[in-house]
């Protein structure tokens, strides 16, 4: 089976430029776990994900951490300072054997398949999960 018959096209992406506050919205509107990052020419430049969004924003309890813990907040603004740069991605043609294995050796749960480097599809590990079910 190939991934272009089971990819979710066209991918929901979203901008480099558009705010975390928008980004969390949209995975949590669409159900998602991440979002393809394009830039002004719809080229693929980065992912974002849940944990991408998470990390560093909840500040501990101050009736539970220690005074002395450090707190490491990653503040970012725009989801292009959040953003995984370096994806994992494949193209329409590529088995869907390769993005399983890949999916689970990366710990990945969304794929953007491209060609070039314009983004035409995504496949998650549902898409998989409705593939060979």
């Amino acid at each position: 089976m190939l991934v272009r018959e089971i990819m979710s096209s066209p991918p929901v992406t979203i901008s480099s430029a558009s705010g975390v506050a928008h980004a969390a919205d949209t995975l949590r509107s669409r159900g998602f776990t991440a979002l393809p990052v394009i830039d002004d020419d719809g080229r693929l430049i980065g992912i974002v994900t849940e944990a991408d969004l998470l990390d560093g924003r909840v500040e501990p309890d101050d009736r539970r951490s220690r005074p002395e813990q450090p707190r490491h907040l990653r503040r970012g603004d725009t989801v292009g300072e959040v953003m995984t740069s370096l994806v994992e991605s494949l193209t329409p043609g590529a088995d869907v054997a390769d993005a399983v294995q890949i999916m689970l050796e990366e710990g990945i749960r969304c794929l953007p398949i491209v060609d070039g480097r314009k983004i035409v599809g995504v496949i998650t590990r549902r898409d998989l999960l409705r593939a060979i079910h």
